[in-house]
């Protein structure tokens, strides 16, 4: 490394818009690289979309940990615990978390920390009703602010992050999980006392919101958008192809 380069981030968010050209052939290419065991997993799913995503979103935490490790990511190998957490296997002091929901797929990955992703559509959560995950303090500080649906959303994406981070899943109860956003513009920076974590939620284009929380270190800002065959930063040129 030279000598004031940046090293490896802690935390990596990553994210690819499903509609990108390529993607089949990119989730064809993945598929061949896996385990038996995670391809299995894969094959059982019964739509070809959701066996897309799925492989995308594997490729994604691949990547992301091995940016942070310095690895080829085809050089590392995911599994899946019994409460459907991910994780590297050999790898101990990596996280990961990954999130597919429509257009986007996301993946997370932190060093020495827990971390949590999710994505969702303003529009499809737009029509829970407000029991469904919301508390009543919640419900009251959405109505003092502008862009309330899109603001609900992020908390919908929030939680959903958050039952991750701890790998309770949805068995928390979303309603459980209260979140305070003090800040009224897009990256939202979010706590809970539900979890020792900093979050942020932000938007994804097309109507579509996402959230990232980490145990430790300061949640990305927003995500580093992955195609095939390159792979644009938020502050760097950087281009890999998608195999290395």
């Amino acid at each position: 490394m030279t000598p004031g380069a940046a090293g490896p981030p802690r935390v990596l968010l990553l994210a690819y818009d499903l509609r990108s050209p390529g993607t089949e052939e990119l989730a064809h290419a993945v598929l061949k690289v896996l385990s038996p065991t995670e391809r299995e997993r894969v094959l059982r799913k019964r739509l070809a979309a959701d066996r897309t995503r799925s492989l995308i979103g594997r490729w994604l935490a691949r990547r992301a940990a091995a940016r942070i490790v310095g690895s080829p990511w085809t050089t590392l190998s995911t599994g899946q615990r019994p409460g459907g957490q991910p994780y590297v296997v050999g790898r101990p002091q990596l996280s990961l978390s990954i999130a597919h929901g429509g257009r986007y797929a996301l993946a997370a990955a932190a060093l020495e920390a827990r971390v949590g992703v999710d994505t969702e559509q303003v529009a499809r959560v737009t029509r829970l009703p407000d029991h469904a995950f919301l508390g009543p303090g919640e419900r009251a500080a959405l109505r003092a602010v502008p862009r309330g649906d899109e603001r609900r959303a992020a908390l919908w994406v929030l939680k959903e992050a958050a039952a991750k981070l701890t790998g309770q899943g949805l068995r928390a109860g979303l309603r459980n999980i209260g979140f305070e956003c003090p800040g009224t513009r897009f990256p939202l920076a979010a706590r809970t006392p539900y979890a020792a974590a900093e979050f942020r939620a932000f938007r994804l284009p097309g109507g579509y919101v996402a959230a990232v929380g980490s145990s430790a270190g300061e949640p990305p800002r927003g995500p580093v958008f992955v195609t095939p065959f390159r792979e644009t930063a938020l502050n760097t040129g950087r281009t890999d192809r998608f195999h290395e």
